[in-house]
């Protein structure tokens, strides 16, 4: 799969059917769309795409609004490949994308930036300045310019739609289960583990870390707290855990988001490593300790139950 970070040069451009969405947490409902996709690419002899943005454009028009994020963009990137897509065009949205009329949006972008000739999108979709432009304004300028449109009808689970603002509340509300179910495959958050305050070796849990969000970004994780977790990627079979994802408020005023694991009897140096975390059941919210001492005996009273969630010895 090809990344291309905005426009790709004109010996780059091939004809292409695309999706156009953000596609946090490429959840059933994205990934039906995606089939969508690879399916019109092979009979038309096209190649399958997507678009999406960075940053969401919520989070551009209004950071302390931004939705909460499902995924990375590296585990989207991943998501994509995994359902056949074989380009993706991550556009940077910014004062000048915004402020592009549909026509604009459609001419530039579509059109004439990766040649489109099929193009996929969710019933609520809408672009252009101001959101102005919306399903029957691309169907229009698909008749002037020459591409076929194609609306996704969503996809329900116990009546309502699956979507990213569901799965986020699932997450909110530490419903693994459920998150598991809209998402179609178990939640997991991958990252390069990164050299921290070796804070948790000094208490006597070590950890390792993982930056969970971009330097840029403005927006939350949409999970936090500690969960009882297990880890891929460090062996022939998953390793289990405790996981903390947070602002770490008793170390940290002001700190960035980040995913701590420790590792059950495990003691390799794996800096450097990509260390995927799938998060297996709930144990409490993130909260800040009035001691180290506090905080410690509750690291202690979290790895007891994390055994017992992942039927382990205590």
């Amino acid at each position: 799969m090809k990344v291309f970070l905005g426009l790709p040069s004109d010996k780059n451009k091939i004809d292409c059917a695309v999706a156009i969405g953000n596609f946090d947490g490429v959840h059933r409902g994205h990934q039906a769309l995606l089939q969508q996709v690879v399916e019109a690419a092979r009979s038309r002899l096209l190649c399958p795409s997507v678009i999406t943005f960075e940053p969401h454009p919520r989070e551009y028009f209004n950071p302390e609004a931004a939705p909460a994020r499902i995924l990375s963009l590296r585990d989207k990137l991943e998501a994509f490949e995994k359902a056949g897509i074989e380009r993706v065009y991550i556009f940077r949205f910014n004062e000048k994308t915004a402020s592009l009329t549909p026509e604009d949006f459609v001419r530039q972008l579509l059109v004439d930036g990766i040649h489109a000739r099929w193009i996929t999108v969710g019933n609520n979709f809408h672009f252009g300045s101001l959101r102005s432009g919306d399903v029957r304004t691309l169907k229009y300028l698909g008749e002037k310019y020459h591409f076929e449109v194609h609306l996704m009808p969503m996809i329900f689970h116990k009546d309502q739609a699956i979507s990213s603002s569901r799965i986020r509340f699932a997450l909110r509300e530490g419903d693994i289960p459920q998150v598991n179910y809209m998402l179609g495959r178990n939640y997991m958050i991958s990252g390069k583990v990164l050299h921290g305050q070796q804070l948790g070796r000094k208490l006597g849990f070590p950890t390792i870390n993982q930056r969970i969000l971009p330097p840029y970004s403005k927006a939350h994780p949409a999970i936090t707290g500690v969960y009882a977790v297990k880890l891929h990627g460090l062996g022939s079979r998953p390793l289990e855990g405790v996981a903390c994802i947070g602002r770490r408020p008793t170390v940290a005023k002001h700190g960035e988001f980040l995913l701590e694991t420790h590792i059950f009897n495990f003691h390799k140096d794996i800096y450097g490593q990509i260390v995927n975390v799938e998060f297996f059941a709930k144990i409490r919210d993130e909260k800040k300790f009035n001691s180290l001492e506090e905080l410690q005996e509750a690291i202690a009273q979290d790895m007891s139950k994390a055994k017992q969630l992942l039927g382990l010895s205590v």
